[in-house]
């Protein structure tokens, strides 16, 4: 161990200076060890000098060796318009505390972004930068009306580089160029081109230096955006394989812009982040979304960490990086989550920001318009799974105002759940946060049956699981759809039939292409706004689990 009086660090020499006296001292021992020989050589008097001499060196030689540059990257993903804090039920004795006019009490339940904004502010320093790794929109009714502008808008004042995430796509291509043109921090993203081959976002990468270190980061997105958002959000875009564009950036980043690190900023997914790390070689720190994975200590895959920090803003994600400043080299990298809970407090000028936009939405959306006698279950968890009684309500409504034999809704369509009680436009737009019109298709039974086929066959909580409307019937049996009912009787292979679904469907989104063997017929109704309308009419939400949807 060499004595402390060498140890630059403790000196607190400023980091540049060090490494400069650091390679001094470096050529000084050079210096001195040629200058040890010669002695050798002249003289055998000069043992004893040469011993002190060369212990002195070695001690001036390793200065600083010890020392490491700590870079910190705080990150999220997946924020989709959760501006403010959650809510949760008080609860007393197991049961809900009631206030003087029968209301549940409701409190604090962390998240928000003021909440994120100050966890952020108590960390940031001289030597860290914030990422976001896409999803803005849609998920809330702020999204809803704003159509992303509220979370670029106060973005700009924390975050210093993002990608885009699929549902960045949602409202159209000229409504994410205006977003990108009120960016004032990169928007990066590696994969997606327009015609001519041109980057949708002008920028694949960006180089950044701290404390001395070469940082290059560079962004892609899912390929699935071509199915997960209406067909006309992605026309004349290409979005080129994730592993495809990584290895390019990779090579760029290394040997064109000479960085000492490459963090890439992915919107495809955890596993689909380990399956790149997999195949390209050379990618240092992946900061992941898309999958909603909460990454308690990141993922360490051959030499790469894998970090992702959830969603809705629930965590902060904290990457901590040590490179040695001699060499540049990275030393370490660790990862950790920062629950976004209660206690942590707010940002009280984004609050303010938030509040603003929240005055604006009130009005329009506070009003009682009916009441569910029951939960109206959307959660992920079973809308993407199994029958739910919101989803039968939704496709018994879309099916009637198609005046079609059946109609069909994807469960990822379906985002989120209300309560028994009041039930506000608010609660419909948090169901239902997207743009999609109601279309009937004309299809045959063969092509219907090939549908619930995908169905059957799908991976666990994918959002083109299809809830149907009453009438209809079928079960999902060794992954294949069996004993199908379509308006009250045995389908017919040959027979065509009109479906009523929303126009995101309708043009092959979800990867549903049967329905473009049909003609397709739009009936001019918004599918929220018309809902919106037959709950008011309604008055009472009384939907239930009919057995429309069997699983064997």
């Amino acid at each position: 161990m060499l004595p402390r009086v060498f140890d630059l660090q403790r000196l607190r020499i400023p980091p540049l200076t060090a490494l400069r006296l650091s390679a001094t001292i470096h050529i000084l021992g050079k210096v001195c060890a040629f200058l040890i020989q010669f002695i050798r050589r002249a003289t055998g008097m000069a043992k004893r000098f040469t011993l002190a001499l060369t212990a002195l060196v070695l001690a001036i030689v390793l200065v600083g060796c010890g020392s490491s540059e700590k870079i910190q990257i705080l990150h999220f993903n997946d924020f989709h318009a959760m501006m403010q804090p959650f809510e949760k039920a008080v609860k007393k004795d197991g049961k809900d505390v009631k206030d003087e006019k029968g209301k549940t009490v409701m409190a604090d339940d962390g998240g928000g972004i003021a909440r994120l904004v100050k966890a952020i502010q108590d960390r940031k320093n001289d030597s860290s930068f914030v990422a976001f790794a896409g999803d803005m929109l849609q998920g809330s009714p702020f999204s809803t009306l704003f159509k992303g502008r509220d979370g670029f808008d106060i973005m700009n004042s924390f975050v210093d580089v993002a990608t885009l995430g699929n549902h960045e796509f949602d409202y159209g291509q000229e409504n994410l160029r205006e977003l990108l043109a009120m960016a004032k921090f990169p928007v990066i993203c590696a994969n997606v081109t327009g015609e001519s081959n041109v980057l949708f976002t002008s920028k694949a990468y960006i180089v950044k230096e701290i404390k001395g270190v070469k940082i290059g980061l560079f962004g892609i997105v899912t390929e699935e955006t071509v199915v997960t958002t209406h067909p006309k959000n992605v026309k004349g875009l290409t979005f080129e394989k994730p592993a495809s564009a990584a290895r390019r950036m990779v090579d760029v980043l290394k040997n064109k812009e000479k960085v000492d690190l490459v963090v890439a900023l992915s919107h495809i997914g955890s596993e689909e982040d380990v399956k790149l790390v997999q195949e390209v070689d050379g990618i240092d720190v992946i900061i992941g979304g898309h999958s909603h994975t909460a990454l308690t200590n990141g993922r360490k895959v051959k030499n790469t960490l894998i970090a992702q920090a959830g969603y809705y803003g629930r965590h902060l994600g904290v990457i901590t990086l040590e490179v040695d400043p001699a060499d540049k080299k990275l030393k370490s990298a660790s990862a950790s989550l920062v629950a976004m809970d209660a206690g942590i407090g707010f940002d009280e000028a984004t609050k303010a920001r938030v509040d603003e936009y929240a005055k604006k939405l009130s009005d329009e959306i506070k009003q009682v318009i009916a009441k569910a006698a029951t939960k109206l279950e959307g959660d992920k968890s079973l809308v993407r799974n199994q029958e739910t009684n919101l989803g039968n309500f939704i496709c018994d409504v879309t099916r009637d105002l198609g005046k079609a034999d059946l109609a069909v809704v994807n469960g990822g369509g379906i985002r989120a759940s209300i309560a028994a009680g009041d039930v506000t436009i608010k609660d419909v737009m948090t169901v239902l946060p997207f743009d999609n019109s109601i279309v009937v298709v004309e299809m045959s039974g063969a092509a219907i049956a090939k549908m619930f086929d995908k169905v059957a066959a799908k991976e666990k909580e994918k959002g083109n699981f299809l809830h149907v409307s009453s009438g209809t019937k079928y079960t999902i049996k060794d992954k294949k759809a069996v004993d199908i009912v379509l308006a009250g009787a045995p389908i017919d292979p040959v027979k065509i039939y009109r479906v009523a679904t929303s126009d995101f469907l309708a043009a092959g989104g979800d990867g549903f292409d049967e329905f473009k063997s049909g003609r397709t017929l739009d009936t001019g109704f918004m599918m929220r706004d018309a809902i919106i309308d037959v709950i008011k009419s309604k008055g009472v939400i009384d939907a239930k689990v009919e057995g429309r949807i069997t699983l064997k």
